[in-house]
């Protein structure tokens, strides 16, 4: 499938091709309802004659999808009114595609009914730790360190995190290890998103000058990173992106039940958007549900 970009500006198309994509004909091209709530959706109609007798392929696009010369489709719309653009494009290669705009509808969606609900920076970070001093304090091999860890809130969902931890190899040696983890958290369409771009284990061997004597110190070194990146990938995907992921949607889940009860009508709400910075704190935005 063909994507055009409404970022790409047509080049100055010739005489030729602008008489050929002046005979492309719409017969008719509809976007209904023409306003929704967010979340509903619309359904584009459209029926169009393309010329066979010009030396050009000549294509047709609606909302940046190449799509027949008939046809209709279907859109769900979030929180933002989307104007539909039907399209007759010449692409012809290596020159930037020529075209024509041959109709643009425009859909409103009505967001007078949603609402904000804001939390504190503390609302994320007190429960991220918690949650981090929590799963790492149960290992068999690693012991979580005075103070726990520490989470710091970050711009466009970021959170650092970092878990001061103590490795114990029984009848060995204890090695310290700091994990840098970096957690980005965002929500849209009535989803939460915890992804965890970075997962960083830093080990400090603290008898390492003693074990080079032995001469196994790069056995050691590549055992330990192993196992360091083996428990941790174990926990991170396994315990706290899950465990934070649904503490999040509780969370959501409380404010949607806060709007709709303060709605007059009862309406149900889905959520919109959930933004989390340092400076705003957690902002969940939630708009009533398409009927």
């Amino acid at each position: 499938m063909v994507q055009v970009s409404s970022s790409v500006t047509p080049h100055l198309e010739t005489e030729a091709e602008r008489e050929a994509l002046n005979k492309v004909k719409v017969n008719s091209f509809s976007v209904v309802p023409a306003k929704v709530s967010p979340y509903g959706t619309v359904t584009a109609t459209w029926d169009v004659t393309i010329p066979t007798d010009v030396p050009f392929d000549i294509l047709l696009t609606l909302h940046e999808q190449e799509v027949g010369a008939k046809g209709s489709m279907t859109f769900r719309m979030a929180n933002q009114s989307q104007s539909f653009t039907l399209r007759a494009v010449i692409n012809d290669p290596p020159l930037p595609f020529a075209a024509r705009i041959l109709k643009t509808l425009t859909v409103v969606v009505n967001t007078t009914g949603c609402g904000d609900v804001p939390y504190p920076t503390s609302a994320v970070t007190g429960l991220l730790k918690d949650g981090m001093d929590q799963a790492f304090s149960s290992g068999d091999n690693f012991t979580l360190n005075d103070g726990g860890s520490t989470v710091t809130a970050g711009d466009a969902g970021l959170v650092d995190i970092h878990v001061p931890l103590t490795i114990e190899i029984p009848d060995w040696f204890d090695a310290d290890m700091d994990v840098h983890i970096q957690l980005a958290i965002s929500g849209a369409d009535g989803h939460v998103f915890v992804a965890a771009p970075v997962v960083d284990p830093q080990v400090h061997w603290s008898l390492l000058s003693n074990l080079a004597s032995l001469g196994c110190t790069d056995a050691i070194g590549l055992g330990m990173t192993k196992i360091s990146y083996a428990f941790l990938e174990r926990i991170v995907d396994n315990e706290v992106r899950p465990t934070v992921t649904q503490k999040l949607v509780d969370i959501v889940n409380l404010s949607l039940a806060t709007l709709q009860n303060n709605d007059p009508d009862k309406r149900t709400f889905v959520m919109t958007t959930l933004i989390f910075t340092a400076e705003r704190g957690l902002l969940i935005t939630g708009c009533p549900q398409a009927a």
